[in-house]
């Protein structure tokens, strides 16, 4: 069989882990800049929201790389970070929405969803991403 497409099951997993603190630097240095280039608006305005932004932009932006590691592109070509969105499902649950060239490669890859896990403490962020594969 060839490809890596499958019916059911994973298609793969990604983690991830970033320190708080260097976040926060950017953050305080960059601003709008630095936001603008990693983070949707919503993900910017729910960030921004909290009592420490950079505990949430932290661990979005684990979560963002976990995700690229589930679909595991190939080759070094840019992908835009924008195009990997962490909301919040009806249940306040962290989901994933895919926009660009990221929706192309979870389709080519057969994943036909991705689901993230996240935690921060003081000093770091994790993410945990599993990719399943399209039902068939």
């Amino acid at each position: 069989m060839g490809g890596s497409t499958q019916v059911g099951g994973t298609v793969g997993t990604g983690t991830d882990i970033v320190s708080v603190a260097r976040i926060a630097a950017l953050y305080r240095s960059a601003g709008d800049r630095f936001l603008r280039r990693w983070f949707t608006d919503d993900e910017i305005d729910y960030c921004t929201s909290r009592a420490r932004p950079e505990l949430h932009l932290a661990a979005r932006m684990a979560a963002k790389e976990a995700v690229l590691k589930a679909l595991r592109p190939a080759g070094d070509a840019p992908l835009a970070w924008r195009s990997i969105e962490i909301g919040r499902d009806a249940d306040g649950a962290p989901s994933v929405r895919l926009g660009g060239d990221v929706r192309v490669l979870a389709a080519r890859r057969g994943a036909g969803s991705i689901h993230v896990s996240l935690s921060h403490c003081d000093e770091y962020a994790v993410a945990v991403a599993v990719a399943d594969a399209a039902a068939g």
